[in-house]
């Protein structure tokens, strides 16, 4: 099941941290389609990010059944919260609200194979941790802790968020 919890964006401004867009760079999707070719500095999010008036976190915990399909489940993983968050996002725009971005959970893994430009820019999405958000601090502003390295606890979540205003 997928949670969402609702929360004021001018919280994020204590959640940037140059630490998590620096990480981002051992990610095996670093420069591939949405993350870091498409995706502005973090000055941009930090200015941008907390003007919106309202904000929805949604997270699903996932159980991990094996290492063999890890891979697999990263990937669908990825998808049900990003497809879960267009869905939303549609939701919002057909109630007039113009102003929303979504943020996603880990890499856009929308195509089987991304290429620049994108094929689907309309469903594209920016990882949370690409804007530079520290998602860890944040999710335990909400009492949600992600532990680590999540092979071991046997569960990992996944986490993105939708932000709007009219």
């Amino acid at each position: 099941m997928i949670t969402e919890i609702k929360f004021n964006p001018s919280i994020l401004k204590r959640y940037f941290n140059l630490k998590v867009v620096q990480a981002c760079r051992s990610c095996k999707r670093y420069g591939i389609g949405q993350c870091k070719i498409n995706i502005s500095d973090m000055g941009y999010y930090k200015s941008l990010l907390p003007t919106y008036k309202n904000g929805i976190l949604v997270f699903k915990r996932f159980e991990i059944d094996n290492a063999e399909n890890w891979k697999e489940l990263g990937r669908l993983s990825s998808l049900e919260i990003h497809n879960y968050l267009l869905a939303k996002r549609d939701e919002l725009l057909n109630k007039g609200y113009w102003f929303s971005i979504i943020l996603t959970a880990g890499s856009c893994k929308l195509c089987n194979q991304c290429i620049s430009p994108c094929n689907q820019p309309n469903k594209a999405a920016v990882p949370i941790e690409g804007s530079g958000i520290d998602v860890v601090s944040l999710m335990e502003e909400f009492n949600v802790y992600l532990g680590f390295p999540v092979e071991e606890q046997g569960f990992y979540f996944r986490i993105g968020m939708v932000l709007y205003d009219n």
